[in-house]
């Protein structure tokens, strides 16, 4: 007996979802709870997994397609001998149109990506004995990742392989593209370059004791250099979201904060981990620390440091990331607004 996969509802009054990947292929063995493939709507994306242990057999739809809701989109059959003729010629056709359907839009992607003849000693008691097309199934399978983290990668040509390579637990989620470009930088043997600033601190330590006995709230120098350094990062890529991983402290505590820049100093707060983080800062003037090297999960590392009556204010960057030119005015920014602190409030 053969069990219907839908096109799901995500949302009352949703008419379509897109079918995002495949999880497993035609033919595979599926044991129910396994995810089976990605949907994403306009509020979500969430993954469909199976009502019941069998085989995956007649993917009727392709990658990357929008599906009406309550399409039926494949079959779960107990025994690859419960496939009657009939479907197993209605899978073929399928996935005959889809790639026919690539090779006219090769932005088109489907259920099929490979073909590799295959048969099954149990299939072979099926009246018609056809021979059906199947995805190949790699050595290493299928790397199992969220589609925002998909997207990502291909904009910046990563390979989501190297973080499998790197042993990094799936399905990987968007706060892995640091260490997929970390990755991918060792592998290109690309120097990092780095660049440094001496700040006079006066000026900004009055703006700190003014602000915070006008506001009677504790603005910490951690909320003020987050936020500076976003404004900062912010005009030289021009994106939506800037994320920043603020670590702090004697025993540098990581925090995360999403567009700090955005909000009133007092309004600022921590945000979850599982961001895209923009730049990395390291902020050592709680300790007697000018200076940290270690592992690197950022292509962007801002240092502030303590030295003397001034901050020292260094700049660590990938060049495949950004160009010494931005580099060293992004440097320049950040180091002016916290010698005038009081400008940026203006």
């Amino acid at each position: 007996m053969a069990h219907e996969i839908i096109m799901p509802a995500l949302g009352m009054a949703q008419e379509t979802g897109r079918l995002v990947a495949w999880l497993k292929n035609e033919g595979d063995t599926v044991k129910k709870g396994e995810p089976l493939m990605e949907v994403e709507t306009d509020k979500s994306t969430m993954e469909v997994e199976a009502p019941k242990d069998g085989f995956l057999v007649n993917i009727s739809a392709a990658e990357n397609t929008d599906i009406p809701v309550g399409e039926v989109v494949a079959l779960i059959v107990e025994n690859l001998s419960d496939i009657s003729s009939k479907t197993l010629q209605d899978s073929s056709k399928t996935i005959q149109n889809n790639e026919e359907k690539a090779q006219i839009d090769p932005n088109i992607s489907t259920a099929s990506n490979k073909e590799e003849t295959f048969s099954d000693s149990s299939a072979s008691s099926v009246s018609s004995n056809k021979e059906i097309t199947k995805p190949s199934v790699t050595t290493e399978g299928k790397i199992l990742a969220s589609p925002k983290l998909r997207s990502l990668a291909a904009k910046e040509q990563l390979s989501l392989t190297k973080l499998r390579q790197a042993g990094h637990k799936e399905p990987f989620k968007v706060a892995d593209l640091p260490a997929l470009r970390q990755l991918s930088s060792q592998s290109n043997m690309v120097l990092r370059s780095n660049a440094t600033s001496l700040v006079d601190k006066s000026s900004y330590m009055i703006f700190l004791s003014e602000i915070n006995s006008a506001a009677k709230l504790e603005i910490t120098s951690e909320t003020v250099f987050a936020s500076f350094i976003s404004a900062s990062l912010r005009l030289l890529f021009n994106e939506e979201n800037i994320g920043i991983h603020y670590k702090s402290g004697l025993e540098l505590q990581s925090t995360f904060y999403q567009d700090p820049d955005k909000y009133q100093l007092e309004n600022i707060i921590p945000h979850d981990a599982d961001i895209q983080t923009t730049a990395e800062v390291c902020d050592l003037t709680s300790t007697d620390l000018i200076q940290l090297s270690g592992k690197i999960n950022s292509d962007i590392i801002f240092t502030i440091s303590n030295f003397s009556e001034q901050f020292l204010i260094s700049l660590d960057w990938h060049p495949n990331r950004i160009s010494q030119e931005n580099a060293l005015v992004v440097l320049r920014d950040v180091s002016s607004r916290i010698k005038s602190p009081l400008k940026q409030l203006l």
